[in-house]
């Protein structure tokens, strides 16, 4: 039995020294103790993690195929080198990058019961990866998100994703997702309908938003966006969602 999992985002970033650095827009590509393969990409800044997948992952009586994509989820932030990753008890997924062009860590993924399939579940399972992309930066170089030596070199652009769904037949909900807590809270957001602006909003600290459904989004194309913000350290990238039906 094949079990697929979509990651909805909850994150909790793990503190830890700082070893290396993760290689901005790379693709790190592995392989778990128990076999199956692991793979996850990162934002061109280094600062997300933007999609990931865990594959041929064998359970005590299943097997697990696990995706996260910029189709389903906003990224994720990478803070001090480490992040860690937790859909309920259906997918805990957290890693760190030990070295220049490795990083390492643990999942575990579990199934509850459903009918006449019993429960399954991987235990916590080990992983390393690998990427062949080179590190950026080094002596004189700019660094993830940095724009070459020179007035200004130390500023930095920072991603930013944006999603939106339906969260009931009144509202719609949403999240602004980046690594710098000044591009999550109080950030505008501007809800469209094709290309008409019809509503704005703040997010809270955490980067959610949300907007009640009107009659005039019904049935219609609708996405929302952030425009760029600057803060002390560089600036916000702007972003938008992908088009949902409103």
């Amino acid at each position: 039995m094949a079990v697929g999992l979509v990651a909805a985002l909850l994150w909790m970033i793990t503190p830890g020294a700082a070893v290396a650095a993760p290689v901005p827009g790379a693709t790190y590509n592995g392989v778990a103790s128990d076999g199956g393969g692991v793979s996850f990409t990162l934002s061109q800044d280094g600062t997300l993690v933007v999609s990931y997948q865990l594959r041929g992952v064998p359970g005590n009586t299943c097997q697990f195929n696990a995706d996260g994509g910029a189709e389903v989820w906003a990224g994720a932030p990478i803070e001090q080198n480490a992040f860690s990753y937790k859909e309920g008890n259906a997918l805990s997924f957290q890693g760190s990058f030990p070295g220049a062009q490795t990083a390492s860590g643990s999942f575990q993924l579990h199934q509850d019961a459903n009918g006449r399939s019993p429960a399954c579940d991987t235990g916590v399972v080990t992983w390393t990866a690998s990427t062949t992309s080179a590190p950026r930066g080094g002596p004189g170089g700019a660094g993830p998100g940095g724009s070459g030596s020179g007035p200004g070199s130390h500023r930095r652009s920072y991603a930013t994703r944006v999603s939106l769904r339906e969260a009931s037949s009144q509202l719609l909900a949403g999240r602004v997702v980046s690594a710098v807590g000044a591009c999550r809270a109080q950030r505008t957001v501007i809800l469209w309908r094709g290309s008409r602006r019809i509503a704005s909003t703040r997010t809270k600290r955490g980067g959610r938003f949300t907007f009640a459904r009107s009659i005039e989004m019904r049935g219609r194309a609708i996405r929302a966006s952030a425009p760029s913000r600057k803060v002390p350290t560089g600036a916000c990238a702007a972003a938008s969602s992908k088009f949902i039906k409103g």
